[in-house]
């Protein structure tokens, strides 16, 4: 089995994670995240991961660690940040649902103002 691990970075704690995927029937699969620190993420070379090919989720897959969002954007840079599309956030008195237009990227700052969810990707795991 052919399996790796993608450095993401949380799009509300700007905390990375990895997302360990392994390749099914000619698929990524994402089927687990956990958080990480940079020393260990560089250490364990997951900065340096690069796949290409189509990309899912595991039906039970957990998503971010931090913040519960189970998809993907990727960035222009290359690089890949957590992301859901309408989630719904409590503001304590009201509940609103996000409509983002854009995003800053947490590993280059710029603004990634077409939201696409990663379905397939040539994916560069963040630099630290």
């Amino acid at each position: 089995m052919e399996a790796n691990v993608l450095l993401v970075k949380c799009i509300e704690k700007n905390k990375a994670f990895g997302i360990r995927v392994e390749k099914r029937g000619g698929d990524w699969v994402s089927t687990w995240a956990f958080p990480i620190d940079d020393s260990k993420a560089k250490r364990e070379g997951f900065d340096k991961t690069k796949i290409t090919g189509t990309f899912r989720p595991v039906d039970d897959y957990p998503g971010c660690p931090y913040c519960g969002n189970n998809e993907l954007v990727q960035c222009g840079c290359g690089k890949m940040i957590c992301y859901k599309e309408g989630k719904t956030r409590n503001t304590g008195s009201e509940t609103k649902k996000e409509n983002k237009t854009e995003l800053r990227c947490p590993w280059c700052n710029t603004i990634i103002q077409e939201i696409k969810i990663v379905e397939s990707f040539t994916a560069k795991s963040g630099g630290l």
